[in-house]
């Protein structure tokens, strides 16, 4: 990966939740996003504004991804645009690539924390069924010579902590006998 790939995804994240944040916390912002939203999906648009980015919940830097990806069209418009003030928040071609690459790879992600944030918590028994799956498809992204460096990379990062999950899993034998292997 080159040193001009490593600071284009460094910024991808800074410019798409600062975005949200700027038109949420500006009411006429918003109001002229919501507008740009309407004019092009119609007054009855599911979906009108970018999700915020939330430290505190697992699931708001995908969310925030997005809903920029939905509204691409919307957010290239209204960066673009020199009265809002916004171009710093607009994305560059690599940066919007690599959030296209990045959306369904986080999505695995997604789906196992949606899972694992309910009130019945997994057993370990469904748990590692779970973990190999989440293995095989990170394996598949880490081999895939199409996707970018910067995500093979971090999914070569998940599977290096997937092993040390499963390396403590073979330390205890109760979770083998659990799991009926």
């Amino acid at each position: 990966m080159t040193s001009l790939q490593e600071h284009e995804a460094l910024g991808m994240f800074p410019k798409i939740a600062g975005l949200a944040r700027k038109l949420h916390d500006g009411l006429m912002l918003q109001e002229r996003f919501e507008k740009t939203v309407i004019y092009k999906h119609g007054d009855n648009a599911q979906k009108c504004c970018l999700d915020r980015r939330i430290p505190t919940h697992w699931n708001s830097d995908f969310a925030c991804l997005r809903a920029h990806l939905f509204f691409k069209d919307e957010v290239q418009i209204f960066t673009s645009v020199s009265e809002n003030g916004l171009h710093d928040y607009a994305l560059t071609t690599a940066q919007w690539k690599l959030a296209e690459h990045l959306v369904p790879v986080l999505e695995l992600f997604n789906d196992l924390t949606n899972v694992f944030s309910q009130a019945d918590v997994p057993l370990i028994y469904e748990v590692v069924p779970m973990l190999k799956s989440l293995k095989h498809s990170l394996d598949h992204v880490y081999n895939a010579t199409d996707e970018p460096a910067i995500i093979r990379i971090a999914a070569k990062a998940a599977l290096q902590i997937i092993g040390k999950y499963y390396a403590l899993t073979d330390d205890n034998e109760v979770y083998w006998i659990a799991i009926g292997a």
